[in-house]
């Protein structure tokens, strides 16, 4: 029944969609976190993740099974689900500094990052208000 549910309900209004587009933002969110603590540390290099591209990569999926690997020998079948967004690690060399990691580009980053995960959040709490509207209609 639970699947029945997910499948005519969620998946119809987007929720899915609005899981991947929070878990991106905060997988981007952790890795800026992490270029600001790294800030003066030797050698460090920033990363991040193209949040527009990833996405793209959830709206194009096409829904076939996927499987989990439980050994580096094993053959992929599909794309694994715990791979995860394809991290960018900045290789450029550093100005002088100790590292590559511009502050202002990073809390720049972060502000941009945080208003997309605060439009998700509304987008989605705006979805499960409609479902729970449609649900006490008559």
């Amino acid at each position: 029944m639970s699947n029945l549910l997910d499948n005519m309900v969620f998946k119809k209004v987007g929720v899915p969609l609005m899981q991947s587009f929070l878990d991106l933002s905060s997988a981007r969110h952790k890795l800026i976190a992490g270029n600001l603590t790294n800030v003066s540390t030797p050698g460090y290099r920033s990363k991040d993740l193209d949040f527009h591209a990833e996405l793209r990569k959830e709206l194009n999926k096409d829904g076939h099974i996927e499987g989990k690997l439980t050994n580096p020998a094993h053959i992929p079948v599909g794309a694994s689900k715990d791979k995860g967004p394809d991290v960018i690690v900045n290789r450029t060399q550093a100005d002088g500094g100790v590292n590559n990691v511009d502050v202002d580009q990073e809390v720049s980053n972060l502000a941009e990052n945080q208003l997309y995960y605060s439009v998700g959040a509304r987008l989605l709490a705006g979805k499960f208000q409609a479902l729970k509207q449609a649900i006490r209609s008559k």
